[in-house]
């Protein structure tokens, strides 16, 4: 196997974030929030550039819908959304919780509640201007309104077909043609499995990444959610401690008072399919000399592994056809001799290599998990070349690994892929998208398994 894992790193700098801005209502428009002019008009100039780019839709289930997206000046913001495209007799969430709602200069978010299994939804974004000095002198002043979009909540009764990006690593043109390929394949959801980065010393490069990517469809996520999981380069950077400034967490809802730290980690169903979503952290031990004890990763793998077992007792996860589970680091290599699986025996912080191609200890505790619950798939990244690892008696789940973000080396195995899985006659589908020749490298099929 040819590992292509180090050269990208090389002209990290990250761009400035995009500034495509979309159609702001005009006074005259219907969709204008006409305020009391306190300031004599002062943010006529601040409300044109009020809303950048599309927004982003995040951290979906079947009853709940995450809605992030980025502003230029100090706002505060809320989603208008209903069942019809007219939105008529909508609902309006407000950006932020109970007491005070959300007021930032760059990015807002509105989670999305009681919301209705496999039900098609259409939303816009609204932002408002607050000129504020401090807490007694602050004025409303103009308003602005996204475009109208839609999106669909998971359940068993949503259409189960999703597609799955990795290893971006911020290579724009790359992201693009990736972006574009999902667009027209139009999914259900988007699953990003990590290292979206190299990483994130700032606050812009995580607004640009996530939210306003410098591509010519910076809002394919309007319409489609994202679905994260962590990579081992997310967790680099002084801005890694605040990714839900960029990606909104799971709710606490969604997991038990022992698995409250859990906030990445999901199981969700998308129509047949349960989508298991891990964390399998940084790439090498926590008491690597490098992290100058600023990584806990290795408690964090063993606490996701009970968290694992409590998910195949929710029924809509145990009676699911198909169970599909998505980690960034790999649960298995077929050299491993070769390409050593991070920790030795779990523990002790001894590394044979600089890095884990693959992740043992993971391996270890939830390999025997999925198993024993029946699921049939992995999908896993960070080697950065395309590889299928049929399923074996000793291990009865198969392995997908995702290419790399790389477009310049015909020939060479580390372009960048989009999987996508669908169910269809019964079976689920699995095609694998070589990005770089715009062809189809491989496809799968997989039976149900017995619920």
């Amino acid at each position: 196997m040819n590992l292509k894992r180090r050269s990208f790193l090389s002209g990290g700098a990250v761009l400035a974030a995009s500034t495509a801005m979309p159609v702001i209502a005009k006074k005259s428009g219907r969709s204008f929030v006409e305020l009391p002019p306190e300031n004599g008009g002062r943010a006529e100039e601040a409300a044109k550039k009020l809303i950048l780019g599309a927004p982003c839709l995040q951290a979906p289930s079947d009853t709940t819908m995450g809605v992030a997206w980025t502003v230029n000046v100090l706002a505060n913001g809320w989603v208008e959304y209903a069942e019809n495209p007219e939105l008529k007799d909508a609902k309006v969430a407000m950006c932020g919780s109970y007491g005070v709602t959300g007021f930032d200069d760059r990015i807002l978010q509105v989670r999305l509640t009681d919301l209705k299994p496999a039900t098609k939804y259409w939303y816009r974004v609204h932002a408002r201007h607050i000129d504020y000095v401090h807490n007694y002198k602050r004025y409303p002043l103009d308003a602005a309104v996204g475009e109208i979009h839609s999106f669909t909540t998971f359940g068993p009764g949503a259409d189960a077909h999703f597609c799955v990006m990795n290893d971006t690593h911020a290579k724009w043109e790359s992201f693009a043609r990736i972006t574009e390929k999902i667009t027209s394949l139009h999914p259900s959801a988007i699953l990003w499995n990590g290292d979206a980065q190299n990483q994130t010393e700032d606050r812009e490069t995580g607004v640009e990444i996530f939210l306003a990517p410098p591509i010519p469809r910076p809002g394919y996520a309007a319409d489609t959610p994202v679905l994260w999981v962590n990579g081992n380069h997310d967790f680099r950077g002084f801005w890694a401690r605040k990714m839900e400034s960029f990606v909104m967490t799971r709710l606490p809802s969604e997991r038990d008072s022992r698995d409250w730290a859990l906030t990445r980690n999901f199981a969700v169903r998308l129509g047949d399919i349960a989508m298991i979503g891990l964390d399998t952290g940084e790439d090498k031990p926590d008491a690597h000399p490098q992290f100058v004890g600023l990584v806990r990763c290795e408690p964090y793998r063993v606490a996701q592994t009970a968290w694992l077992e409590d998910q195949f007792k929710r029924p809509e996860i145990a009676n699911a056809r198909f169970v599909v589970a998505f980690c960034h680091i790999p649960l298995f290599d077929p050299d491993p001799a070769a390409h050593p699986g991070g920790l030795i025996d779990n523990g002790g912080g001894r590394y044979r290599t600089a890095f884990s191609a693959w992740e043992k200890s993971c391996a270890d505790m939830w390999g025997p998990v999925l198993a024993r619950n029946g699921c049939q798939l992995v999908i896993a990244a960070h080697q950065h070349c395309y590889r299928f690892d049929p399923a074996t008696p000793e291990r009865p789940w198969a392995q997908i690994i995702g290419g790399g973000p790389k477009l310049t080396q015909p020939g060479m195995p580390s372009y960048p892929t989009v999987i996508e899985g669908y169910v269809a006659d019964g079976l689920l589908n699995i095609t694998v998208h070589n990005i770089r020749d715009n062809t189809v490298q491989a496809t799968h099929t997989f039976t149900p398994r017995s619920v």
